[in-house]
């Protein structure tokens, strides 16, 4: 592109950037603007022609001209508006770019099109499910009953067409030359001509599927093609994928799975995500595709013991979507699994570096690895960029590496620079688009002192707001920023003012204190449904907690420690555009999709332990900010950087530089424990290994995999060199250095031995049964079986004695007292069993956060960060293996039988509920805990005469009496409950 053009764009740009965010302003260095827009168009229009003529042009050139022309067209009226949006989708869509396309076209008014090519181009860029136009029609007929001829001769057609428009005149030619240009690519990029062999029959379910959704897919993105010309689902070998967040790595994830398991009818894949809330996601996406497809999905993202609804009928699931901890425990109770799975997508692969998720993904990863024959493993990141050497470990070879820099949405990055100082400070908004051909340009003047004047009540004077602070002007630059569309601001931790809550508090204080920016409560669409939400919000955590606040201010608080059911409902809100504001911490880039325009990065530093603050990784950052522009909710996203002194940190990803190399999680544990033994001069030991909370993931890894391996007919040194064969099979082993290798050969020798030795005593029968962690068997067997007279008689799961038993011997476990410690920081509690005896009969029991709070003696944040990182996971971790290692026990003794209640308890704990039939409803998908026992606890549950009817049937027939049901649950609460249960027809 012309240098000229470029900068002409980027001021023309600038000029409705001053509109859009609705800036008193105007800039003597544009006035030349004035009067030619017109001349900017033709220019643009001019650009664009010489580019189709061309065929080949950067797809940074065609999102330019893209943009541009979609600039140009808010100075426009009726016909040339249409014409403009129309110009700019058409360059969107030949440079790669088909969903800003579909989102710029629909912006058009199709009234003004005047040809039959007019119209057929309108429906096939805004991808209408049911067009009118005969020739789109044709399209997706053909593309739908694989006849690809018939795409062909549309092209051919279309030539014709175009060789007789010249004889009608201009504007009849450039109408049929576009949609020439459109159907040439289109004929490239449409799902049956990049599939391989994409006409026969077997792809009819996926191509449906795609065609028939929501968003329907026509063609894939240049980063698809890409990955399956390079072989991806042609190729039996390993594969490694880098794509940017939003090129469309779930529906190629959907796409491989589908093809993989048509041609082996027999096997099974697993799709590896690494966290609990993107599996859930993807079960109500991936997983529900899928299974309509014909293949058979479960999700599974409880703890290391498997549900019974997770195991239930395993023969006839094709699909297993699973975090590594849940499969690790899946495949620990049904070891046959291992010899079906023959495709392991491992999602979001860089967390091979995240401390004990980490762990267990490369473990998990290496134990499959040395099977004979192992899966074939497709790897896929946005951000790792020793890419080769993963794809080397995992038995890929250099062709099977396929790196994309694609991103649907063109990534724009800003800077506020403050100029002056004091209460005449302005701030300009300073962008850069590295990746495109437009030039830096200054927004000055972005937030002024103006915009932090406000009148006292008390005084009726006019004071302006303290605005030096950062946090003051990132909560103020997303509220100018709303005007673009949905926006969230980011903060590395949670608590505290540097964190989430702080930005939440400081949010309130400007509503409170009636400054002149927008106000989140404008840009709420759905007030009624939102109303609902403060309503539940308020009901949960109490109208006092910052989130219920926030919310009735239009905007929503997300981070970690908010409990997943609510979580899932303030996602609901942003991605339906029903809320446009969102406070949030990294949870938002762990897979979650939203339809964010603008993300503010308040910090990019993060401290632990009162330490000083270190810049996040470049690759976390990458990762966070693809968040913002997502395919098919914007055509461009904007990430603002806050701090000015924050920039060096963010401006090398927004260049496109590579971030830090993935090392691996082990590897970083074996070279932190080597530095540990030379410095105490010890010896490594099992006990060592044991007693060391650090270490524990490695340890369980290890054993885990080793269980699987060890025969009754093995001698101990012939299993030693299986263990040591498995190491070598390790990331870290390809990492390390020859020290090191030799202490990873250490530690897999030495829990070899302990295997071993469980075997000889016959304790190892009671971990491979029950999926528990080894390290584990003696501790409950010694320690807590003989502290608890009643395993095979107490009936109530709220029996206190028996809580305070678990909650006691669970502070005497590795690791768990420091946790503890750590999340109850900051309180007057000492007696922590108390307390977390307090909590979790509270959490049993049905109470609300608020009330449990109150009974704790702690905040609501508080209250959450323990119940999140105490209860939830630690603690029912360690209950539910205890509980799996007693039932095995008593059943091999032969003395008792486990109670069923006390078998129920680790769902019990998890789910936050008490009674089987309220668990039942939450194992089977209800989200809400408070209709689950509600419902569960109601006398139908237990009067019902029919031998058929179970809890969700039940649960069914009772949501029918809305009047009764609605406002006991509440609104929100009972619509989704009622969706949960296939009611239809009932409820809004």
């Amino acid at each position: 592109m012309r240098e000229i053009l470029g900068r002409w764009i980027a001021d023309a740009e600038t000029n409705h950037a001053i509109e859009d965010f609705r800036l008193d302003a105007r800039l003597g260095q544009l006035d030349y603007l004035d009067n030619r827009g017109t001349d900017l168009y033709y220019s643009l229009v001019g650009e664009l022609f010489d580019m189709v003529r061309d065929g080949a042009s950067d797809p940074a050139d065609w999102a330019s001209v893209g943009r541009g022309l979609d600039s140009v067209s808010h100075e426009l009226q009726d016909g040339a508006k249409a014409d403009a949006l129309f110009f700019s989708s058409v360059a969107f869509y030949l440079g790669g770019y088909p969903a800003s396309a579909v989102m710029t076209m629909r912006r058009a008014d199709p009234q003004y099109w005047e040809t039959h090519v007019e119209a057929a181009s309108y429906e096939l860029l805004t991808r209408s499910t049911n067009p009118r136009s005969p020739l789109t029609g044709a399209l997706l007929a053909s593309v739908r009953a694989g006849e690809l001829q018939m795409v062909d001769a549309a092209v051919v057609a279309a030539e014709g067409g175009v060789a007789q428009a010249l004889d009608a005149g201009p504007e009849e030619w450039v109408a049929h030359r576009l949609y020439l240009a459109l159907l040439q690519r289109f004929q490239q990029t449409n799902l049956r001509a990049v599939l391989p062999d994409g006409v026969l029959e077997r792809w009819d379910p996926l191509v449906e599927s795609f065609l028939d959704r929501q968003q329907p897919v026509w063609d894939f993105f240049p980063s698809q093609i890409e990955a399956i010309d390079a072989g991806l689902l042609t190729s039996s070998e390993s594969y490694s994928l880098q794509m940017p967040t939003g090129a469309g790595k779930t529906a190629l994830t959907e796409t491989l799975i589908f093809d993989h398991l048509t041609r082996s009818s027999d096997s099974k894949a697993v799709l590896l995500v690494p966290y609990r809330a993107l599996a859930r996601e993807l079960r109500g996406s991936v997983g529900r595709h899928l299974t309509s497809m014909g293949l058979l999905s479960r999700t599974v993202y409880g703890g290391t013991v498997p549900g019974t609804e997770e195991s239930e009928d395993l023969d006839d699931v094709r699909v297993i979507i699973a975090t590594p901890e849940a499969l690790t425990g899946l495949i620990g109770a049904h070891p046959e699994l291992l010899s079906v799975i023959s495709l392991v997508v491992c999602d979001e692969g860089h967390l091979l570096d995240s401390g004990a998720r980490g762990v267990g993904l490369e473990l998990l990863l290496a134990r499959m690895k040395a099977r004979d024959p192992s899966p074939r493993t497709v790897f896929v990141s946005a951000i790792v960029p020793n890419i080769e050497e993963i794809n080397s470990w995992l038995g890929g070879s250099d062709a099977s590496v396929v790196r994309s820099h694609y991103r649907p949405a063109i990534a724009e990055f800003a800077v506020l620079r403050p100029v002056g100082s004091g209460r005449t400070a302005t701030i300009g908004l300073e962008l850069h688009e590295p990746v495109t051909s437009v030039p830096s340009h200054t927004l000055p003047e972005f937030l002024r002192p103006t915009d932090f004047q406000y009148t006292n009540p008390t005084t009726g004077r006019r004071n302006t707001y303290a605005y030096s602070s950062t946090k003051t002007r990132a909560v103020a630059a997303a509220r100018k920023a709303l005007a673009l569309g949905p926006v969230a601001v980011f903060a590395t931790e949670k608590g505290g003012e540097r964190g989430v809550l702080g930005l939440a508090n400081e949010l309130l204080k400007q509503i409170d204190a009636g400054l002149a920016l927008p106000a989140p409560l404008n840009y709420v669409n759905d007030t009624e449904l939102v109303e609902s939400v403060v309503a539940y919000l308020s009901h949960e955590f109490g109208d006092g907690w910052v989130g219920t606040m926030v919310l009735r201010a239009g905007a929503i608080v997300h981070h970690g420690d908010v409990p997943q059911e609510t979580r899932e409902v303030l996602e609901e809100l942003v991605s339906d555009r029903h809320v446009s504001m969102v406070m949030c911490t990294s949870t938002l880039a762990e897979g979650v999709n939203l339809p964010l325009r603008t993300m503010v990065l308040y910090s990019v530093k993060r401290s632990s332990d009162g330490s000083a603050p270190e810049p996040m990784l470049a690759r976390d950052i990458k990762n966070l900010v693809g968040r913002a522009g997502r395919a098919g909710s914007s055509t461009r996203g904007l990430v603002i950087c806050a701090n000015p002194d924050d920039w060096r940190v963010v401006s090398p990803v927004a260049e496109g530089q590579p971030g830090e190399p993935v090392e691996g999680a082990v590897i970083e544990l074996i070279r932190r424990l080597a530095r540990a033994l030379a410095s105490n001069q010890r010896q490594l030991t099992n006990r060592a290994l044991e007693a060391s909370a650090p270490l524990l993931p490695l340890v369980d890894g290890v054993d885990a995999a080793l269980i699987e391996l060890i025969r009754d007919e093995l001698g101990e040194d012939e299993f030693i060199q299986i263990a040591e064969a498995l190491a070598a099979e390790t990331f870290a082993a390809a990492k390390a250095n020859s020290n090191e290798r030799a202490l990873l050969q250490t530690v897999f020798e030495l829990r070899a031995r302990r295997i071993v030795e469980m075997r000889s005593t016959g304790r190892l029968v009671l971990a491979r049964n029950t999926s528990a962690r080894p390290r584990l068997v003696d501790r409950v067997i010694n320690d807590l079986i003989p502290r608890y007279e009643h395993w095979s008689s107490t009936d109530s799961a709220v029996d206190a004695e028996f809580i305070r038993v678990l909650v006691d011997w669970a502070l005497e476990q590795p690791g768990f007292t420091s946790d503890v410690e750590t999340e109850y920081r900051r309180t007057i509690i000492t007696d922590f069993g108390g307390s977390l005896t307090t909590l979790v009969l509270a959490w049993l029991e049905g109470r609300s956060y608020e009330h449990i709070a109150e009974e704790v003696g702690v905040s609501t944040d508080v209250l959450l960060r323990i119940h999140t990182k105490v209860v939830l996971y630690n603690f029912v971790t360690l209950v539910e293996q205890a509980v799996a290692l007693v039932q095995e026990y008593l059943t091999e003794t032969g003395d008792e039988t486990l109670a069923p209640v006390i078998g129920s308890l680790p769902d019990f704990l998890r789910f936050g509920v008490s009674t089987p039939a309220a668990r039942e409803l939450m194992a089977r998908g209800m989200r809400h805990r408070l209709a689950a026992i509600a419902l569960g606890t109601d006398p139908a549950m237990r009067t019902s005469t029919n031998i058929f009817a179970t809890p969700r049937s039940i649960a069914r027939d009772l949501l029918m009496d809305e009047d009764t049901w609605r406002p006991r649950l509440g609104a929100l609460v009972y619509r989704r409950t009622v969706s949960d249960v296939a009611v239809r027809g009932w409820g809004t």
